[in-house]
């Protein structure tokens, strides 16, 4: 690989994978230093120094000090493989509609899903809040439909996968690891089967801290 960048994470976080898959999709390896939340480590003076907002994923290339994951793969491809059509074209209104999809990602998607789905960490939640899951089911019916209409397209913009369906991908992991049915939205589920086959590393990178964070959740949705 070309070169090799800090990379401080918590794999179980959906957006540190989401950076993981780019750079291997850009041929960028990782150094990377574990930084686990449960037990507060991202708080400690020696994180807090490097990274002040205290957060994962966050990358350090040279001088360039950087978190917000969509951001991060961002900056990956546009350094690393700039010549790339596919995975975050140069053309302004094709990049236009990966910022799209990666802002729809971060500000109403993956926000819904992890107000609705959060709680499930922190202890036994008998009902999900019905608000909270009618908001998170309109983004799933939206991307469904949004699937349905793509006139036989693989993917979110059309034949090849982008920045924006790694981010998308990414962020469903956790819905997998909450166990939470997509089933109905069949469009939907067929788009992230074909992500996990069009992503060479998918299961290397994602399989394990999926089943990790089941077998955490299922713990606590078990305990009195």
């Amino acid at each position: 690989m070309a070169s090799s960048i800090e990379f401080y994470y918590m794999p179980e976080s959906p957006p540190c994978r989401a950076v993981e898959m780019v750079a291997s999709l850009v041929g960028v390896s990782l150094n990377k230093h574990y930084i686990n939340l449960f037990t507060k480590e991202h708080l400690k003076d020696d994180y807090v120094k490097i990274n002040p907002l205290h957060k994962v994923p966050f990358i350090v290339d040279g001088d360039v000090k950087m978190g917000e994951s969509r951001a991060i793969l961002m900056y990956l491809v546009n350094k690393y493989k700039p010549n790339d059509e596919h995975l975050y074209p140069k053309d302004p209104a094709k990049r236009a509609q990966v910022d799209e999809l990666l802002f729809y990602d971060i500000g109403t998607l993956f926000a819904a899903q992890s107000k609705l789905l959060r709680p499930k960490i922190f202890g036994p939640v008998k009902e999900l809040n019905g608000d909270d899951e009618k908001a998170y089911r309109e983004c799933l019916h939206y991307l469904d439909k949004r699937l349905g209409e793509s006139g036989g397209k693989g993917y979110m913009l059309g034949d090849h996968f982008t920045i924006a369906d790694v981010s998308l991908a990414a962020t469903f992991t956790f819905a997998a690891a909450c166990e939470y049915d997509l089933s109905e939205f069949k469009n939907l589920v067929a788009y992230l089967e074909r992500m996990k086959s069009a992503i060479p590393n998918y299961g290397a990178i994602n399989d394990k801290p999926v089943e990790t964070m089941t077998k955490f959740i299922r713990s606590r949705q078990e305990a009195s």
